[in-house]
């Protein structure tokens, strides 16, 4: 009885610290790690774990290499003192569960075994909301992580509602079996082929948010239809065409780099945003004829254009 209701007391503790706190309070408190309670929102990048004084790595090229490995070590160690308390590592399971857990942290494909346990420990706490920003990362994809896709496949991944990606490298494995229940994903300077892109939407039946920036493809045309799909953002892709099926889609917005947009059987779409960034184009003259000309063709059934 005892025990449990210091349980509840530590818990309640827990929901007012910041996370930089409860780093400090895991390393100093033995009741927490034999409790096994863990925060139930676990947002780890520079600022949440180091404070915000410290300048964001944006740039690990810049910054001598010692020092910089230096700070990488210090952030896996912070990490890990938090989810220790309630992560065997022997059995790869844990008791706790959690609403979200973000990584937000310039890490690479030499911290993978890192990043791996703690992907691991996301779906092992039915985290629902999940995101992995490897911000800071070279542009070359031999450098970017490659997200083990299978971690969160089939039941594994049973719990995820929403997913954001960045600055990684997303490989589907033969066994791949889809994001069972996901709701909304976002990919932001992900390389991903093509190919794999339409089987990762395809296998996520109940998709209704999608959005895509900064991501290296050549086109972005899907086959079959997304049935449950409402929200679609492409930006800053260097698509050729737009090409899907989406019979609930409601809101689109995109910018002038799909030279051809083709969206099938989308009645339901209510508003479009047209953001217009290409400095090739006179303002005046080709931005407007675009959005009165040949906007109108593409999205017939749109109520409200809005342009940037």
């Amino acid at each position: 009885m005892m025990r449990s209701k210091v349980a509840v007391e530590l818990h309640l503790l827990l929901s007012r610290l910041s996370l930089k706190q409860a780093v400090r309070m895991s390393l100093l408190s033995g009741e927490w790690r034999r409790l096994a309670i863990c925060p139930p929102d676990l947002v780890f990048t520079e600022e949440t774990l180091f404070g915000s004084n410290t300048t964001m790595i944006t740039d690990p090229e810049s910054m001598a290499a010692e020092f910089l490995e230096s700070m990488n070590i210090e952030f896996i160690t912070r990490v890990d003192s938090v989810l220790r308390a309630s992560w065997s590592t022997s059995t790869m399971t844990t008791a706790s569960t959690v609403n979200k857990f973000v990584v937000k942290y310039g890490l690479g494909t030499y911290h993978r075994h890192h990043i791996d346990r703690w992907i691991n420990f996301s779906t092992e706490s039915m985290a629902k909301h999940i995101g992995l920003d490897l911000i800071g990362l070279s542009v070359y994809e031999d450098d970017k992580y490659v997200v083990p896709l299978c971690k969160l496949s089939g039941p594994n991944g049973s719990c995820v509602k929403s997913l954001h990606m960045a600055n990684v490298w997303l490989k589907l494995p033969p066994s791949f079996s889809g994001i069972t229940n996901l709701k909304k994903l976002s990919l932001h300077m992900v390389s991903i082929d093509a190919d794999d892109l339409q089987c990762l939407l395809l296998s996520c039946a109940l998709l209704e948010s999608l959005r895509l920036e900064d991501c290296p493809l050549s086109s972005f045309s899907i086959c079959q239809e997304l049935c449950l799909l409402q929200h679609l953002s492409v930006r800053e892709c260097p698509v050729g065409t737009i090409q899907l099926r989406a019979p609930n889609l409601t809101t689109f917005q995109f910018d002038d780099c799909p030279a051809q947009i083709v969206l099938i059987e989308s009645s339901k779409l209510l508003e479009a945003t047209f953001v217009f960034k290409n400095i090739r184009y006179n303002w005046c003259e080709d931005a407007l004829d675009y959005v009165l000309a040949e906007l109108p063709a593409a999205l017939p059934y749109v109520h409200k254009y809005w342009v940037c």
